[in-house]
């Protein structure tokens, strides 16, 4: 939780399991509510993590320690840039 209350959500699975579809009808239903909800992905939520995210499934064939890096710098600018502000 943030300071104020703030809570982050994160939904996990195989692709195909339907986590944007959930994760969608929770905002939904928390901003119906008058609750402040912010939906993210990953990679993604960035610009600069949108454009890892064409990288990676869009690109040139790259080696697995490349593909780790760039989803751990994804991640690194999503929470900088997105997450941590918004619990803050």
């Amino acid at each position: 939780m943030g300071a104020d209350g703030g809570l982050l959500i994160a939904f996990e699975g195989i692709d195909g399991c339907g986590k944007s579809t959930q994760a969608r009808a929770l905002v939904e239903r928390l901003t119906a509510a008058g609750r402040a909800a912010r939906l993210l992905r990953e990679p993604g939520g960035t610009d600069f993590g949108e454009r890892v995210r064409e990288l990676l499934l869009h690109g040139d064939e790259i080696t697995p320690v490349t593909e780790t890096l760039l989803y751990m710098a994804s991640r690194a600018e999503l929470y900088s840039r997105a997450i941590e502000p918004a619990l803050a």
